[in-house]
């Protein structure tokens, strides 16, 4: 494929044995011939900024400037098969044959994740509200829609009957083709990524309003909130007397630890 340098020039990887990088105008003149970084490129991708691609060179992807020539950095991303930049262009997520790798525009990673099986496609979030545009990466399985923040979290939106190959998700409503071309809009509920992403960001007004408001519950989420050392989130959510009074003591909530016990009668 090739890959816009700028407004008037394009890059494409040569065919020939050598698999020089051509740079080429409008007028689809070579202008340029480049030799790429490391041996064995088969793949070049948009590397977000001007000047700038992406290019798979074994299980490795290689983000380089072209005109100086130079390696920006270099991340491992084994079976690299295709590169999503987030709508401000602040994160990219490298999707591979079974994983995605998360890294910032500078190709530092921030997190990788692997699946069981292949995943079929990948977009970031890109509602108005809310604080998820460009935290929230959510990428479809073969049976699954799925979630990665940029934190390392990651977990299960939905199930699917059919695959689907996600092309854009703005306010929980997952845009996206099926196996047969047909245009489809899949309603989400991302509130334990929301809840996550708020928490991870410190934006506490907005996860005591999601604690008292949403259906969040269970044992993964408590688990979740001890495991972060956020006990006192946890407190919410949990009505076991003997959890409780251990989440209560936890945090130093003497009240509520009184309470706890005088209902377990010690």
């Amino acid at each position: 494929p090739a890959v816009f340098l700028g407004q008037n020039r394009f890059a494409v990887l040569e065919r020939a044995a050598n698999r020089h990088i051509i740079v080429k105008n409008l007028n689809n003149e070579t202008t340029k011939r480049v030799t790429p970084p490391a041996p064995n490129v088969d793949l070049i991708f948009d590397g977000g900024a001007s000047g700038r691609i992406i290019l798979r060179s074994d299980d490795r992807a290689i983000l380089f400037e072209v005109q100086s020539r130079r390696v920006l950095g270099e991340l491992s991303a084994t079976k690299l098969k295709s590169v999503v930049w987030s709508p401000d262009g602040s994160k990219v997520a490298l999707m591979c044959k079974y994983g995605v790798v998360i890294a910032d525009r500078q190709f530092e990673q921030l997190c990788s994740i692997t699946d069981t099986v292949r995943i079929k496609s990948g977009t970031w979030d890109s509602s108005p509200d809310g604080g998820t545009a460009s935290q929230m990466f959510v990428f479809t399985t073969l049976h699954h829609v799925k979630y990665v923040l940029p934190t390392g979290d990651t977990g299960t939106v939905r199930t699917l009957e059919n695959p689907l190959y996600a092309t854009r998700i703005v306010n929980d409503e997952l845009f996206c083709l099926d196996r047969e071309a047909r245009a489809r809009v899949v309603s989400l509920d991302t509130t334990e990524a929301k809840f996550k992403l708020a928490l991870s960001q410190k934006r506490y007004g907005q996860v005591m309003k999601m604690v008292r408001h949403s259906r969040l519950c269970g044992r993964a989420i408590v688990s979740y909130l001890q495991s972060k050392g956020f006990p006192e989130v946890a407190l919410h959510f949990v009505r076991e007397p003997k959890q409780r009074f251990r989440l209560a003591l936890a945090c130093g909530n003497i009240e509520a630890a009184m309470e706890s016990a005088f209902a377990l009668e010690q």
